[in-house]
């Protein structure tokens, strides 16, 4: 009967433990965040035989575009977590160009550029085993897989009409990402790296990032404010979208706040 009382106790226990567990974030961890990137382009493109510089010829300037992320992190080794990200990237301005030739058509008075990179990221990765107990949770690496959608196009177009080259293409890419989190220290340091090289093309997309917790009294929920920096270099070649090539580069602050479950 003793032996009886005694198992039922560790029972309870097991599951109390368990559902604090659950309650600390270890079996469910749920971050989103949202913020802005002051991307500042550099690059050139080329469609259908017209070479267009973005700061030259079209006069495309800083922009700041919404970044939204949503990160689903659980204990299940095999298993992977995953993360959906999705960043705005449109840029336009209205100049007077003289000569620029796009898509066989040459543009000689005030024209309207509107450029739409806007991309979306579904990440699939998992953690080191043992390394956040290790380093008594002070270290996490992940890596895994990310595909990544462009979704967007650049137009021209002035008072006799427009231009329209369509950019639109899916691309897998390697993903790694660390997150450093200090003792005694109410600051998170974190960074990721994307990559990709297939045939004549290439994507890199990098971005570290301080989070700094928020004295907001909210039960079981950490707010943090964000500040960093985000660079993606694009070498896109013209099979991958719709006979366009671009060598493009942005980069720029972010500034967002997110909040942990």
């Amino acid at each position: 009967m003793i032996n009886k009382s005694k198992k039922i106790i560790l029972s309870f226990a097991t599951v109390a433990a368990i559902g604090t567990s659950a309650n600390a974030g270890v079996i469910l961890d749920f971050e989103a965040g949202i913020g802005m990137w002051d991307a500042a382009p550099s690059g050139s493109m080329s469609y259908n035989g017209s070479d267009i510089n973005l700061e030259k010829d079209l006069y495309l300037e800083n922009s700041s575009n919404m970044y939204m992320y949503a990160d689903f992190n659980h204990f299940i080794p095999i298993i992977p977590n995953l993360r959906v990200e999705k960043q705005d990237l449109i840029m336009d301005s209205t100049k007077a160009i003289t000569g620029l030739v796009f898509n066989k058509k040459t543009y000689v008075k005030d024209t309207k550029t509107n450029l739409d990179l806007s991309q979306q990221d579904l990440i699939l990765y998992w953690g080191i085993p043992g390394l956040n107990l290790l380093t008594a949770g002070i270290l996490d690496i992940h890596f895994g897989l990310d595909l990544k959608q462009f979704k967007g196009d650049i137009i021209l177009s002035d008072d006799s009409g427009s231009q329209t080259a369509n950019i639109d293409f899916v691309v897998p890419m390697g993903y790694v990402a660390a997150t450093i989190d200090p003792p005694f220290i109410p600051a998170t340091l974190s960074a990721s790296y994307k990559t990709i090289s297939y045939k004549d093309s290439s994507l890199k997309d990098i971005m570290a990032k301080i989070s700094v917790n928020l004295p907001i009294p909210l039960p079981l929920i950490d707010i943090k404010a964000e500040v960093g920096y985000k660079k993606q270099t694009l070498d896109i070649d013209k099979d991958l979208t719709d006979s366009l090539s671009a060598n493009l580069e942005f980069s720029g602050l972010i500034l967002g706040i997110s909040a942990k479950f």
